[in-house]
This record gives structure tokens, C-alpha cells and sequence, in this order.
């Protein structure tokens, strides 16, 4: 007798429990979203893209998040239209129990912008990622010219790592330096421009001054633009602009100066 109800209990419990479940999910099919909030974990000036736009994205693809039905929107899509802009480097979302949607996103930002003897222009962003420029969001970054051979050409038309170019290419050769200048305060007010010279080495163009400055290649950039800064802030601090016509950091840690 108390294995029959034993088991007649635990079928009650099983069918109430799937009733609850069914019941449950019937609600949330008709519930809607109660708000939606976008976050840019790393919003800047520099930022080329910006939430106002994301959200029109959002809007062309699904129309108005907040007040539409919570079964009517797939979040992986959702996430796959917002990271198919080359602007968008990181998308991720999330429901809460109260009903809202939450987005969280990280953008990318130029480190530098690439002019190249195509006539094309991309930009570098910090994660070493090339990105077609933003005419919507002009940022003022140090600019790469001069003898730069490499195009932006990706299959889907929108972001391509430094990786999938040729270890030879000078792009692998231009970010560390850019890097490095945007890294510290007195390089990125002073260096206006890095131009690649027909041996395909770096010269970097101060903003002030009309000197050379023949850096070489990309190695042992740390030091080098540690000594460039020293010798400005200790000797030419000192003395007239327009002292040396030319300044060469290749030499092994030390500034060969030539008037």
C-alpha cells in the first residue's frame, strides 16, 4: 500500500512540476522586454563608432528592443549583427530577471591612421586590427605614409588582423612604433607623422622643428624612443629647434646628430 502511494505521489509531483514548467514558459513566450541598455565598456573620443549608431543597427534588423516580445528576438543573432560591423570588436547580451536586455560592448579605437601609396586609407587599431575608415568619426591619430604598399582586402569587406599579413610588410613594422608614441604623453604631442622611405625604414616627422628623424626598423623601439625623448627634453631643450638637420636613433643606444 505505501508503494502504490509512494509512486502515485511522485506521478502528481512529476505532472505538477511540468505543468509549472509548461506553464511557465507559455508566460514567458508572451512577456516583453521592459527596457534595453546598451554599454560600451570602453567608449572614447576616438571611439569609431558610437551607441546611437549601434542602436539604428539594432532598430533596420529587429525594430524596437524594449516593448517587443522577449520569444520574438534571438540574442545570437542580435549579437552577430552588432559584431558584423568592423567597428565592433567585442558584443555580448544578456536578459535580467526583471525583463531588461543588456548589451555590453567593446569598440575599436585607431592607434593610427594608415595613407597608403594606393591611395587608400585604413586605419590600425590598438588590437593591431586594420579598419576601414570612419568618415563619420574623423580621429585625430598620428598618420603613416610614404612607401606603404599594403591594402586593406578582406573577403567580408570590414576588419583583418596585422596577423594575416606578411611578416615583411611594413604595417608589422609601423604599429609598435605607433604603440609606443601613443603610449607616452610627450611622444604623441610631439610626433605628427611616421613616413616609410624608399628603403622601407621609419622616419618619424616632428610637429615641431624640421628635422630627420631616421628611427630604422621597429626593433628595439622602446629604447629608441626613450633615447629620442631624453635628447629632446635634455639637449635640445638647450638649444635652437633648428640645430641639426638630422637626427638618427639606428645606432645602438645612442642619438647620432648631423647639422
Amino acid at each position: 500500500m505505501k508503494k502504490i502511494l509512494h509512486i502515485s505521489f511522485m506521478i502528481v509531483l512529476v505532472t505538477g512540476t511540468f505543468f509549472l514548467v509548461s506553464f511557465a514558459d507559455q508566460k514567458h513566450l508572451v512577456q516583453r522586454y521592459k527596457s534595453f541598455r546598451i554599454e560600451i565598456l570602453n567608449a572614447s573620443d576616438d571611439a569609431l563608432i558610437s551607441e546611437k549608431e549601434i542602436r539604428d543597427i539594432i532598430a533596420g534588423r529587429f525594430g524596437d528592443i524594449e516593448g517587443a516580445m522577449i520569444s520574438m528576438i534571438n540574442l545570437s543573432e542580435l549579437e552577430k549583427t552588432v559584431l558584423d560591423n568592423p567597428y565592433v570588436s567585442v558584443c555580448e547580451v544578456y536578459q535580467t530577471i526583471g525583463g531588461s536586455l543588456i548589451m555590453k560592448i567593446l569598440v575599436r579605437a585607431p592607434l593610427v591612421r594608415i595613407m597608403n601609396d594606393h591611395g587608400q586609407q585604413f586605419y590600425i587599431d590598438h588590437s593591431g586590427y586594420m579598419v576601414p575608415v570612419s568618415f563619420n568619426h574623423p580621429s585625430h591619430v598620428i598618420v603613416a605614409n610614404g612607401n606603404i604598399s599594403d591594402r586593406l582586402v578582406a573577403i567580408d569587406k570590414t576588419e583583418k588582423p596585422l596577423s594575416a599579413v606578411p611578416d615583411s610588410s611594413v604595417l608589422r613594422q609601423i604599429y609598435p612604433v605607433a604603440m609606443g608614441i601613443a603610449k607616452d604623453s610627450f611622444l604623441k604631442s610631439f610626433i605628427d607623422q611616421i613616413y616609410i622611405n624608399e628603403n622601407k625604414e621609419i622616419e618619424l616627422v616632428p610637429k615641431l622643428g624640421s628635422q630627420e628623424i631616421i628611427f630604422g626598423t621597429a626593433e628595439n623601439t622602446t629604447r629608441k624612443l626613450e633615447n629620442l625623448k631624453t635628447f629632446y627634453l635634455k639637449v635640445m631643450s638647450r638649444l635652437d629647434w633648428n640645430t641639426y638637420k638630422t637626427i638618427n636613433l639606428k645606432y645602438n643606444n645612442q642619438v647620432v646628430c648631423s647639422k
